[in-house]
């Protein structure tokens, strides 16, 4: 933001345990994959490895065959593996970086700026570079770069500003919040 323009929406937050674990929760459902992909993968998996084995069995060993047997292997392997429940390098990172800090957020008319307690410069992200919105009951995740989020709890947004907040960023990102219901549901344990 330039020194003269004054940011539209702006929040100050310390990152708690629970802001970062709903982080956790948001990172851990975002990696699973969906049943629909599953069954896809599975009978993707299970019919090219009965087609590629038969034809190995039939006509004798092709290395092009049984790359494409283990292709088809690591399809079965997809879906069928549970998939990640416990953190992995990201979260420790973003736990060990952000618990206990203060943040400061300032959204501009053509960027949004993060500063986090010890670093010297403010974090800037243009909207165009937004590749995703997601939000939860606790907070607003924008995603970045890939992997890299920002993660503002919507309670530190100033006044009651919110849901004006997600409307702005929805016209300026040019896309829509992905919101994700993370409340655990009866009989499950952390």
């Amino acid at each position: 933001m330039s020194e003269k323009e004054k940011p539209q929406y702006t929040a100050g937050f310390v990152y708690t345990d629970a802001i970062l674990r709903d982080f956790e929760a948001l990172y851990l459902e975002k990696k699973k994959l969906s049943p629909t992909a599953r069954a896809v993968l599975g009978l993707l998996g299970a019919a090219g490895a009965a087609y590629f084995g038969w034809m190995l069995y039939r006509e004798g060993v092709q290395f092009t065959r049984i790359g494409y047997l283990l292709i088809c292997s690591v399809l079965l392997v997809l879906a069928f593996s549970s998939g990640k429940k416990r953190p992995d390098d990201t979260i420790r990172k973003y736990r060990t970086a952000y618990l206990n800090k203060r943040a400061s957020f300032a959204f501009g008319s053509d960027a949004l700026e993060m500063k986090l307690e010890g670093q010297k410069a403010w974090a800037r992200s243009k909207y165009q570079e937004v590749y995703g919105l997601f939000d939860t009951a606790l907070c607003f995740y924008i995603l970045v770069k890939g992997r890299a989020y920002y993660i503002l709890p919507k309670a530190a947004v100033a006044g009651d500003g919110s849901g004006e907040l997600a409307g702005f960023l929805q016209k300026k990102c040019k896309k829509h919040f992905q919101h994700f219901d993370l409340t655990e549901k009866e009989g499950e344990s952390a």
